[in-house]
């Protein structure tokens, strides 16, 4: 008797959601979507370049771009894919290679960072347009949480010759600098990141994003500095980058 009523039951209910989708066909799209969460016009695939920046104890306040063989104008690279989940929000993957120079203490010493990189990434829509579908822009607030490889060197700097000194320490080199602190191999270390970026859409295919982030890693030998004992702060990197998005439709 009992399986007669739950078979009844759910015939109703069968019975009822059909005539409502019946009634309102524009749901169907919306029920195809869900059912479909894998549909490639959900998908934006691009990458672009940008530069990064030392940030905490070992910023710089100084951009140097024509200091003898420094230049901290140095390209870094970065390849992404996304997937918008609704109209607010979307995930996605991205992959950078990136490098980091910065001179301080009017040029005496320096520190620098080449790097790779992979993050798992949330973008927020602040005009819930994170597809740019009802309007040309969008406005995303995001954060990440990845790891990064690198290698670093810490060094002294001769000013008159504006060129490398002495280098003080180095972690990744695997003997290839010899100096008074070495760590041979390369570090992986968890990093996290928050920004904001903005999306313009050039038509159905072609989208710009200007995208800015804070890059806070849980190492504090990204700065090649291993005299360096305290882990607070940790170091970080600001990235602001360029790039240039497809979307299939």
């Amino acid at each position: 008797m009992k399986i007669r009523v739950i078979v009844l039951i759910w015939l109703f209910f069968c019975l009822e959601f059909s005539q409502t989708f019946a009634s309102e066909p524009a749901n169907l799209a919306s029920v195809s979507r869900i059912r479909r969460p894998l549909q490639i016009e959900d998908f934006r695939f691009g990458g672009g370049v940008g530069y990064g920046f030392y940030v905490t104890n070992q910023m710089d306040y100084v951009i140097t771009t024509n200091f003898g063989e420094f230049k901290e104008l140095i390209p870094s690279y970065f390849g992404s894919i996304n997937k918008s989940l609704n109209r607010s929000f979307e995930v996605g993957l991205q992959f950078r290679n990136g490098h980091l120079l910065t001179l301080k203490s009017e040029n005496t010493q320096g520190s620098t960072c080449d790097f790779n990189e992979a993050q798992f990434m949330v973008n927020y829509s602040l005009n819930h347009n994170v597809d740019l579908e009802k309007q040309p822009f969008t406005y995303n607030a995001h954060i990440g949480l990845g790891l990064t490889q690198f290698r670093s060197k810490y060094f002294t700097v001769n000013v008159a010759k504006e060129e490398i000194d002495e280098i003080l320490a180095s972690v990744g080199y695997n003997g290839e600098i010899v100096s008074s602190k070495d760590q041979l191999e390369k570090q992986i270390t968890v990093i996290g990141n928050f920004g904001l970026s903005i999306g313009w859409r050039l038509n159905r295919t072609f989208s710009l994003y200007f995208e800015n982030s804070v890059n806070i890693s849980t190492s504090n030998k990204m700065s090649g500095n291993l005299f360096k004992r305290s882990w607070i702060p940790p170091d970080s990197y600001y990235y602001t980058a360029l790039g240039l998005y497809i979307k299939i439709n």
